[in-house]
């Protein structure tokens, strides 16, 4: 049952099978043991999928050449990273992960969140943001609130 929920997220995720294969011939089978990888983790065992490190046996001219590994495309690597996360944010927030549901659309705009999250406008960052000046008459209620809403908007 697990390994037909992680085939599901990956195929949700544009992820193909023989790089499934390869996750699984470096230990992640499951759903589950994405957990507790980061992203640095997730770009390293990408690498170890291309470039295992061993040579390939052979006879004469073939003998001895580098083992040239699964290909790993770059598309199929972000979306590894980008389903990597999304499997361990909800972890961390403590919902029910349900494969079917995570669709690569969902999967990206976590991504997309965790992006705006960790790096913020500059411009943001050194702004002063000033209270809304008090509504003086009855006239002004759109304009008012445009600027508590503008206000609430910028602080976190």
């Amino acid at each position: 049952m697990a390994a037909a929920q992680f085939t599901l997220y990956l195929n949700n995720c544009n992820v193909n099978n023989t790089v499934e294969q390869g996750l699984i011939a470096q230990g992640i089978n499951t759903c589950d043991s994405l957990l507790g990888n980061n992203d640095y983790n997730m770009k390293a065992v990408c690498k170890r999928m291309v470039q295992p490190g061993d040579t390939m046996p052979g006879r004469g001219v073939a003998a001895g050449r580098a083992n040239r590994g699964i290909p790993v495309s770059f598309v199929a690597e972000k979306n590894l990273r980008k389903a990597c996360f999304f499997r361990n944010c909800m972890h961390r927030i403590q919902r029910t992960f349900v494969a079917a549901t995570a669709t690569l659309a969902l999967v990206q705009e976590g991504w997309e969140d965790r992006f705006e999250l960790e790096n913020p406008d500059r411009d943001v960052e050194r702004e002063i943001i000033r209270d809304p000046a008090p509504m003086v008459k009855v006239d002004d209620i759109k304009k008012t609130l445009e600027d508590i809403d503008n206000v609430l908007n910028k602080r976190k």
